[in-house]
Parts: C-alpha cells; structure tokens; sequence
C-alpha cells in the first residue's frame, strides 16, 4: 500500500487529499486480535442504520483541519502501513485510530482502517468504514469492499461464523473447531479463527494443535494478545506456574519427610535392646495371666450367652414395632406426597398465569446459569400459557438442547423431532434442529437414522452450511 506524501507544502486547505490503493488479494499481510469468544453479528439492519448514520453525519460536518493535524495524520497512517506490512496488525490498529480521530475524513486512512478490522473479522467496523471513504472519497477500493461485505457470498460466510460461535455458546466445542478448521483454510488471512481454535485446543487439552496454530498465528499477527497468555511450549503460562509451586512444595516435604524418618530410625536403633527384654518379661506375665484368668473368662461367655437370649426376644418386640412405625410412616409419605403434588399443581397454575414472555425469559436465565432441569421446567410452563404461540417455536429447540445439555439423548430426540416435524426450514433453529438430531442419533449407533436426518436436511434446506460439515458428509459415506 502507498505510503502518505509527508511535505505539507503539498497539502492543500480546500481539497480531500486521498490516494488509490492496490491490494494483491494473493498476500497474506492480515491479523486480527479480537477477544476471543466475542460474538459479531452482521445484519442487514444494522448496515442499513450505519448507512442512515453516515450519510446524516456527512450532511452535518463539513469543518476542515489544518495542515499540521493533516500531517500528523498521515504520520500515524504511515506508521500503521508499516507495521502491518511487517504482520504486527495488533499495534497498526492502533495507530490507524490515532489517524482516524486526527483526520477521519481521509478515504486513504479509512480504508486502512477498514481492511485491519476486515482482518481482525470486526466485519461491523470494517463496514462502517468503507463506506464512510466511499462517501467522502467514492474510491475503487471501498466500492469493492462495500460490495463484498453486502454480497450473498459474504452472508453464506458469514452464517457459517456466527454458527460456530453459536456452537461455542452451548459448549459443543468439537462442533465448533470443526467450522473454524475449514474457516482457516478457506480465509487463511482472518486472524480471529486461529486465536478462537487457540482458545478451543486449550480449554480440550489438545496441546499439539494447539502449538501449531500458535506458530501459524505468529507468522500473521506477531504481536497479538494471545501469546501473552502462552509459553514458547504452547502451554498455559498460569497453569505452568501452578504445577511448579506445587512439585517445589512436593519436593520440599518430601525432604522433610526424609530427615524425620533418618531421625526416627537411629532413635529407634538405640532402643531395640531395651524393647527385646521388655517383650519378653511381658510374654511371661502374660502366661499366667492367661491361666488365672481363663475360668472367669469362661464364666463370662455363660453370661454373655444368657444376655443374648434376652437380647433376641428384645429384637422380636422391636421388629414388629418397626412394622407398624413403617405403615405409619408411609401413610404419612403417601399424605406429604400429596400436598406437595398440590402445591406443585398450584405453583406451575400461579406461573403460568405470568405469561409466556416473562416464562420464556426465565428459562433462558436458568439455561445460562447452567441449571437445565429447571430451565426446562419453566420452558414448560411458558408452552402451557395462553400467549406461548409467540415463544412456543424457541422453547421447543431450547428445551431438546437442555435434555442434550444433560445427558438426556432421548428426550432431546424428542423435542428435535418435533420441532422439524412442526416447522418450516425458513424457522429459525431449523437446520440446527436437524444437525443435532442427526448427531444424537450417530452418538447413539443409529446410523440409518442419522443419515435419513442430514438427507432430510439437504432435502428441505439445501443452503445450510450443515450440508457441507465435513462430520456430516463422513457420516453419510457410512
């Protein structure tokens, strides 16, 4: 990319100073740092309310900087340039920001600032960029940018994105690194999929792949955040300092455990002599002891026998006052049962009464909190107010995903059937419904019926991008 002309003789007052950009789309000069895990969605409204920003913002600010924040400006643009030349796109962006606010009307910096976010898959940002420098500038670069990121291509990718994140959000992290793997390969020049799939290996315990990507990130984004966070190993820096305090602290009791033990043994060896007569003087009384003693022990165990006699008539009475406190006490099981039965049926008729909205929300906050049982309790109750129509499709998909949460496989196939059975591909969750069903069912050796579901998938949605899982195309080679 061009470097900005620094003599600010050759800054006019009254005219955009701007340059045409060329990018080989063949180099792979990109990074990108954003926090991992963090979710970002594109829509079609949001551009649209970006768009309608932009354009009022335009008709407003027509104020010109001088020459020197000009030249201020192209400074930092030249420093970022540079170092996102030399693959450290973390500190480019932050210099393009600088110039940014300096001068925010230069389409040069604008599209810079587009293409690191591009690269850093901040996609809202980048949008909002380019399409700013194609307002001010109406430039071949953010013309091309612009109509890539509204392009149905761009959508299809970007679907695929916010279903592996979906996936990070209910935990199914296989599924996830399956997505990002062919993300990687498609788009190796994003920097977010390898810093996410960093995070993934690590939180699995892969270490191997995850020291691979490592390296793969470095070679793009040298100073990005997350080697902060790793050792040159792969290995997770706090956990390295934990197993060291804790073999340190091994090592030292162990020592201490030696020393006491030497001590003990030369102490013991001093008085071996004194113990050896000692046992034997007791050896002897004990004899006699015996031998008095063995005519009252013989009395004794007569007594004994007496006692247990008594003892087992005691038992008899015993166990049949025990039957009739068990009678007594099951009836008063069977009475609590029933009064708890009615309060229940009181409690679901008060929450019901709430409405299905207030139900529905409930239950999401269980589901995030980790608590399924009672997250699906309360989906439950929203599907059996008056108002569910408006919640009874999300319910449904969100109660089979608590069941799948907790190891119930077949009351999640439940729900997922009915909820493909009931709805239209065009229904959100659709696809999702379909994948996890298939899934459940090759988790469970039903692998006919797992291929009759991803069949059924591509029958009735063929665009999902479950079609191309490569899971899913290795299960219906079976």
């Amino acid at each position: 990319m061009p470097r900005k002309i620094m003599d600010i003789s050759l800054v006019e007052e009254n005219k955009s100073d701007y340059t045409f950009f060329k990018i080989d789309e063949d180099e792979n000069e990109d990074n990108k740092t954003l926090k991992a895990l963090k979710q970002t969605y594109v829509t079609s409204n949001y551009k649209n309310e970006t768009i309608l920003n932009l354009q009022k913002e335009l008709k407003t600010n027509s104020s010109e900087i001088s020459k020197e924040i000009k030249l201020d400006s192209y400074n930092k643009y030249n420093n970022a340039l540079d170092l996102a030349t030399r693959h450290y796109i973390t500190k480019a962006v932050e210099f393009i920001e600088e110039a940014f606010k300096l001068n925010p009307k230069d389409p040069d910096i604008l599209n810079l600032k587009g293409l690191l976010y591009l690269l850093k898959c901040d996609f809202s940002k980048a949008f909002e960029s380019f399409y700013t420098s194609q307002c001010y500038g109406n430039n071949e670069l953010s013309r091309k940018y612009v109509n890539l990121l509204s392009s149905k291509d761009f959508k299809v990718f970007l679907e695929r994105y916010n279903h592996s994140i979906r996936f990070i959000n209910e935990e199914l992290n296989e599924e996830s690194i399956e997505i990002f793997d062919s993300l990687k390969l498609e788009e190796p020049e994003l920097i977010e999929p390898y810093v996410i799939s960093i995070l993934l290996y690590d939180r699995v315990g892969d270490n191997a792949k995850k020291k691979a990507l490592l390296e793969e990130l470095r070679c793009i984004d040298k100073d990005n955040p997350i080697f902060e966070k790793f050792n040159e190993d792969g290995e997770n820096i706090e956990n390295s300092i934990n197993k060291n305090v804790e073999v340190k602290t091994e090592e030292n009791t162990t020592k201490e455990e030696i020393s006491k033990t030497n001590k003990k043994s030369n102490k013991k060896d001093k008085k071996h002599i004194i113990l050896y007569s000692v046992i034997a003087i007791l050896i002897v009384c004990m004899g006699a002891f015996y031998i008095n003693n063995q005519k009252k022990i013989n009395d004794l165990n007569e007594q004994i026998s007496s006692k247990e006699s008594e003892l087992n008539e005691k038992d008899k009475e015993l166990s049949k006052k025990d039957e009739k406190l068990n009678e007594a006490q099951k009836t008063e099981e069977d009475a609590k049962a029933n009064d708890e039965k009615l309060k229940e049926q009181e409690k679901e008729a008060t929450e019901i009464a709430k409405g299905a909205e207030n139900l529905y929300f409930s239950a999401n906050k269980y589901k995030q909190a980790g608590d399924y049982k009672t997250a699906i309790k309360y989906y439950e109750y929203s599907l059996k107010a008056n108002d569910t129509y408006k919640f009874r499709e999300d319910a449904i998909y969100n109660m089979a995903l608590s069941y799948q949460k907790l190891g119930d496989d077949d009351n999640a196939i439940k729900y997922y059937k009915k909820f493909v059975n009931t709805y239209k591909a065009s229904s959100n969750f659709y696809d999702d419904s379909y994948y996890h069903l298939g899934m459940l069912y090759y988790k469970n050796d039903r692998l006919q019926d797992a291929k009759n579901a991803f069949y059924d998938l591509r029958g009735s949605d063929p665009n999902s991008p479950y079609n191309n899982s490569e899971k899913v195309k290795e299960i219906l080679r079976k």
